[in-house]
């Protein structure tokens, strides 16, 4: 059985870390874990370390690292997911998932069709949430590195700013050519609209900015699969999937 891992950003070779609130409460309530139980630790920037637990009481889970341990390898391509904020708990399986996928960044966008139940975020109402979800699913599939989830920005905001890499936008049809067509990138930015679609308006400025247009096969595809219908196909072709 493999042993029980928590993401503990201070985590550092020989340090005594304190688990944080959400990871203790499942060590100490969920997992029912003692004193003594050998864990692992991540620091969600790549480092992996074996630790015991020395105090598990309503006050707080701490832990020693006892030394460091090999964490699992990271794809070799790295993927921005892009994607208009989804109302309830649609965007958190967005994140969760796109994090066991080996996404590297996830970067919410406000764009015109953007659910009005969804544009709270641009004020970073959800954006401790979202981290949360995060660092929970790279506990949970082996990542040592958590995905960035950046601040809400507008479509405008996120067209203007630099990529060295490829730039994809997503149709809700299919695309001028298939993926294996292009280039194999080292980098990946992936814009997905919202639930309503793309407008004609945000099409042009997403192809004045230098994004390719792309699609996902001839069926229509609501906005949660098709952001993680995207990350798979990027990962199969260029990533680690293949």
């Amino acid at each position: 059985m493999s042993a029980h891992r928590f993401h503990v950003p201070e985590a550092a070779p020989g340090a005594r870390v304190h688990l944080p609130e959400h990871s203790a409460h499942h060590a100490r309530d969920v997992l029912r874990l003692r004193p003594g139980a050998l864990v692992r630790l991540f620091d969600g920037a790549g480092a992996e370390f074996e630790a015991e637990l020395d105090a598990v009481s309503r006050q707080g889970v701490s832990a020693r690292i006892t030394g460091r341990a090999e964490a699992r390898p990271e794809s070799p391509l790295t993927i921005v997911l892009a994607v208009s904020p989804l109302r309830g708990d649609r965007m958190e399986l967005v994140v969760q998932k796109a994090t066991e996928l080996g996404v590297a960044e996830i970067r919410p966008v406000i764009t015109v069709r953007t659910d009005a139940a969804a544009r709270p975020a641009l004020k970073g109402s959800r954006q401790e949430r979202w981290e949360k979800v995060a660092s929970g699913a790279a506990e949970q599939c082996g990542r040592a590195v958590v995905p960035l989830v950046a601040p809400t920005v507008t479509l405008t905001t996120l067209l203007a700013e630099p990529f060295d890499g490829l730039k994809l936008f997503f149709l809700e049809r299919s695309g001028p050519a298939p993926l294996s067509a292009l280039p194999r990138p080292q980098r990946v930015l992936m814009l997905v609209g919202p639930a309503g679609g793309w407008e004609d308006a945000e099409l042009a400025q997403a192809t004045a900015a230098g994004f390719v247009p792309a699609g996902l096969g001839p069926r229509i595809l609501r906005a949660e699969t098709a952001a993680l219908a995207a990350v798979s196909a990027v990962q199969v072709l260029w990533g680690d999937l293949g």
